[in-house]
């Protein structure tokens, strides 16, 4: 959401932004773990102990940070640096720890009013951009939801259509969308730092990155893909296009 998030929200703006944090948080750490585990057992032929690590996304990732060297210098094996660190990964840190986790809850019986998840999330939305590929998608996604309405309006089908376009009811924040790709980036070199532990490294050791092919995009493919969900970016560009014009044609016409 753009303009005010300060202001007044609902249950239904804070409760995806906790549903998030705890999915990324708790698989971000397990992908560390995972990749420490690895890299003992091709070192000593044990996997590491990971288990003091707890649930410190800090020091996991600066451990993550001295593995290798690796042969292959892609730049999916450097670790990212933009303008979050390093609170970025402190906050992560201690939502990951609990004190994040169970705000909600904890208000019940604390009667507390403040909502700092939701207001530290707002101050690394100020600090950031989104790319012009990935405005061009949040623009497109908003003109689906209206193609889509104008169609089901034309042939009287709104009610049919109504449970379809929930999806474009909420607009997709450009701030917001900056931050979770910051978060995807640390999460896609971990993913990539285990794929190369893993990928024909040892005959007992599967070839993780199987598993990981969600994080193998670059930041625009991912927003494209997996969050607004085009099969093909291109080819719904093309398609929206042609849809403003013949519609747009169309409604001239009938005007006329």
């Amino acid at each position: 959401m753009d303009g005010n998030i300060f202001g007044e929200i609902s249950y239904d703006q804070t409760y995806p932004l906790h549903v998030g944090l705890h999915t990324y948080t708790s698989g971000l750490e397990r992908l560390c773990k995972l990749a420490l585990a690895c890299d003992g057992f091709l070192k000593t032929g044990s996997f590491a102990s990971v288990r003091s690590y707890s649930h410190k996304i800090g020091p996991l990732l600066d451990a993550i940070g001295k593995l290798g060297p690796f042969e292959d210098s892609k730049s999916y094996l450097l670790k990212p640096m933009d303008e979050y660190e390093p609170e970025l990964v402190s906050w992560l840190e201690q939502y990951s720890s609990g004190s994040g986790r169970y705000e909600l809850l904890d208000s019940l019986s604390s009667g507390a009013t403040e909502l700092p998840t939701w207001e530290t999330w707002a101050v690394f939305c100020s600090k950031g951009t989104a790319s012009e590929n990935v405005r061009l998608r949040i623009s497109m996604h908003s003109a689906s939801g209206n193609a889509l309405r104008d169609i089901a309006a034309e042939h009287d089908l709104e009610n049919v259509a109504g449970s379809l376009l929930e999806d474009f009811q909420v607009p997709v924040s450009e701030k917001s969308a900056a931050v979770g790709l910051a978060m995807y980036r640390r999460a896609r070199w971990v993913a990539s730092i285990l794929n190369e532990l893993s990928y024909y490294t040892h005959e007992e050791l599967p070839i993780l990155g199987e598993a990981l092919t969600a994080f193998t995009s670059t930041s625009d493919d991912f927003f494209a893909y997996e969050v607004v969900g085009f099969s093909d970016p291109d080819v719904v560009e093309e398609e929206l296009v042609s849809h403003r014009d013949n519609f747009t044609a169309s409604f001239v016409e009938d005007e006329d």
